[in-house]
């Protein structure tokens, strides 16, 4: 089975509200600045309004102008003017529509990306690091400890006392052994074994 989280109780309590609350921190946020990024954006129509206005006023121009080359003698030349005349005034239209609907557009993303950039960041800075390292230590231990080993469990515990007394501080090997040193000494090693294993999110077997 993958390990996600750790098998003693206070650190896997601790991983998981840490994995919920970032959970949450991230949908919260996370609407929120879908929300604006909507809010702003749709403010576009106003520019894509414009740019409609202007390729319509050329549509009609062409049209008109294609019913005035109807016209006798001077029709295929009233026809050109017109169509000219509409096109010339749609065209800086629907460019400025454009433009505009773009640059709302820009507006409403940096701006989204900055509240991402605020609320996020810093909170997945601090959390991802913690929470790989925690992840990778588990299982690397699992399968160093558990999976890995092809030796009988008394030369297991053995090693992991040894672990214990040469890595682990002294408060934490008193929280296992009222007297470590003596139970590496006398060969005693459970409890120092447990205490190693506790450091790396594991639970005795």
């Amino acid at each position: 089975m993958i390990k996600i989280w750790s098998e003693l109780p206070g650190g896997r309590i601790k991983e998981q509200v840490a994995d919920f609350l970032t959970l949450a921190w991230l949908l919260f946020w996370g609407g929120i600045i879908w929300q604006l990024f909507q809010f702003l954006n749709s403010f576009g129509v106003a520019g894509r309004t414009i740019r409609e206005g202007g390729q319509n006023m050329a549509v009609q121009g062409r049209d008109l102008g294609e019913s005035l080359r109807g016209l006798p003698v001077v029709g295929s030349g009233v026809g050109d003017i017109t169509r000219d005349a509409f096109a010339s005034a749609g065209r800086p239209l629907s460019d400025f529509g454009s433009e505009l609907e773009t640059f709302i557009f820009v507006v409403a993303l940096v701006l989204g990306l900055m509240l991402a950039l605020i609320t996020l960041v810093p909170w997945m800075v601090r959390y991802l690091p913690w929470r790989l390292e925690r992840l990778q230590r588990v299982r690397a231990a699992d399968k160093a400890i558990r999976k890995a080993p092809d030796v009988a469990p008394a030369h297991i515990e053995r090693v992991l006392a040894m672990r214990a007394v040469t890595r682990l501080d002294y408060p934490t090997l008193l929280e296992y052994s009222p007297d470590p040193l003596g139970d590496w000494a006398r060969g005693r090693h459970d409890r120092l074994a447990r205490a190693e294993l506790a450091s790396v999110g594991l639970r005795p077997a």
